[in-house]
C-alpha cells in the first residue's frame, strides 16, 4: 500500500466532540486545521491502493458525524493563466498566453473549463502535465485524482444546496 497525502476542507469548524467523534471513526491519520481565511481542513496521510480509495475512505469517514461533511479536496485545481504562472514558478503569464493561443510551443495546450467574460479557468492537473510532458518543464506533478475527487464533492455540494442530493446519485449512477 502507498501512503497518499491530501487535504479535504469541511464545511465548518467541528465541535470537540465531533473531533472525537472523527478520530473514533479512523480519522486517526489525519490532523485537523485551519486557514487565515477561517476554512478548516483535515490533513490526512492516508494508506490505500489509489489516492481515489483514500479520498473515498477518508470522506466515508467524516460523514459518520452529523452535520460535518466534505466541501473541497486539496488544492484549488482552477487557475488562471496568472495563477498557473505563480504556481510554476518559471514562466510567465505572457508565456502561458502565447502557449494557449498556440503562438508557440507544439500545440495542443489544454482548453479551459469556464469561459465566461474575458476570463478563462484552466485545470492546474492538466497545465501542468502538458507543461512537463510537452515543454519538457521541470514541475512536480499533479495528481488528477485529486482534481476529480475534488469537482465531485463540489458538484455534491451545489446539488446539496439545492436539495438535488437524490437526483445526483440517480445521474451519476446512469452515467457511470
Amino acid at each position: 500500500m502507498i501512503t497518499w497525502d491530501f487535504r479535504v476542507t469541511l464545511n465548518r469548524a467541528p465541535t470537540r466532540d465531533e473531533l472525537n467523534a472523527l478520530f473514533e471513526a479512523g480519522l486517526d491519520d489525519c490532523t485537523v486545521s485551519g486557514d487565515k481565511d477561517g476554512s478548516i481542513y483535515v490533513l490526512c496521510d492516508r494508506e490505500a491502493d489509489s489516492m481515489l480509495d483514500a479520498i473515498a475512505s477518508v470522506i466515508a469517514q467524516i460523514k459518520t458525524v452529523p452535520g460535518l461533511w466534505p466541501i473541497a479536496v486539496g488544492e484549488d485545481d482552477g487557475v488562471t493563466l496568472g495563477d498557473a504562472a505563480r504556481r510554476h514558478g518559471g514562466r510567465t503569464q505572457a508565456s502561458l498566453r502565447q502557449l494557449a493561443a498556440g503562438q508557440r510551443g507544439p500545440g495542443g495546450f489544454p482548453a479551459p473549463l469556464i469561459e465566461a467574460d474575458n476570463i478563462r479557468l484552466y485545470s492546474w492537473a492538466e497545465i501542468s502535465e502538458w507543461l512537463r510532458t510537452r515543454m519538457g518543464d521541470d514541475i512536480p506533478p499533479e495528481n488528477p485524482d485529486v482534481a476529480l475527487a475534488d469537482a465531485l464533492v463540489r458538484l455534491n455540494c451545489r446539488a446539496r444546496a439545492a436539495h438535488r442530493e437524490d437526483g445526483l446519485r440517480h445521474l451519476f449512477e446512469v452515467i457511470a
